[in-house]
């Protein structure tokens, strides 16, 4: 989840999605804010990566 509830965020998304672009979403974070689950609703966009002082970190690569 990102941003403070304003859904700044959401609202771009949806546009990118309704135009038809896949942009890879890449979060920065530090080591520690990294979680197995995160909660999630329907409009919830999952990332595809995270970077963090250690380094990157890829999910949902087959």
């Amino acid at each position: 989840r990102l941003g403070r509830g304003g859904g700044s965020y959401d609202r771009v998304l949806a546009r990118l999605t309704a135009a038809g672009a896949t942009p890879a979403l890449i979060v920065l974070l530090y080591a520690n804010e990294v979680t197995a689950h995160v909660p999630a609703e329907p409009h919830d966009f999952p990332v595809d990566a995270v970077v963090t002082p250690e380094g990157p970190r890829r999910f949902g690569v087959s």
